[in-house]
């Protein structure tokens, strides 16, 4: 039951990279009920200045900590291709890397030109040492 199911399809069209985090996002916290666990908990949309040693408000992070070991390598290197065809394969003007094994950093390839976005609150964290819980809008 550790393995990533029903994930959005990123291989047959043309996904703006916002859109396509966002529905990564809810694949991923649909198989953390899967799994037994709380996305509320356990998984986050964020930016990656809000995450990482960066400043950049161009990329767009979802985490998954609890979820099956590594799963955010594999993911980002196509281990899913139906779902995220790396490195060939892909027709979006993103791609995915990772910062640690439990996440995907949406990146756009043309960096420069790319959007910027910003966080929106939506609520408290879960616990008081525990981060909000955000989602991600376009500037």
């Amino acid at each position: 039951m550790d393995r990533l199911t029903n994930l959005p399809d990123f291989v047959s069209k043309k996904i703006d990279m916002l859109t396509a985090a966002r529905m990564f996002k809810k694949a991923i916290d649909e198989n953390c009920k899967r799994m037994g666990m709380d996305p509320n908990w356990e998984t986050n949309i964020m930016l990656g200045k809000d995450y990482t040693d960066s400043s950049s408000d161009k990329i767009i992070i979802v985490g998954f900590e609890a979820g099956p070991h590594d799963w955010g390598v594999g993911y980002s290197l196509g281990s899913h291709p139906k779902s995220y065809a790396w490195p060939k394969g892909s027709p979006q003007d993103w791609y995915l890397e990772c910062y640690y094994g439990f996440d995907v950093m949406f990146t756009p390839i043309d960096y420069k030109n790319a959007p910027s976005f910003k966080s929106i609150k939506l609520e408290d964290g879960p616990a008081p040492d525990m981060r909000d819980k955000l989602d991600i809008v376009r500037t």
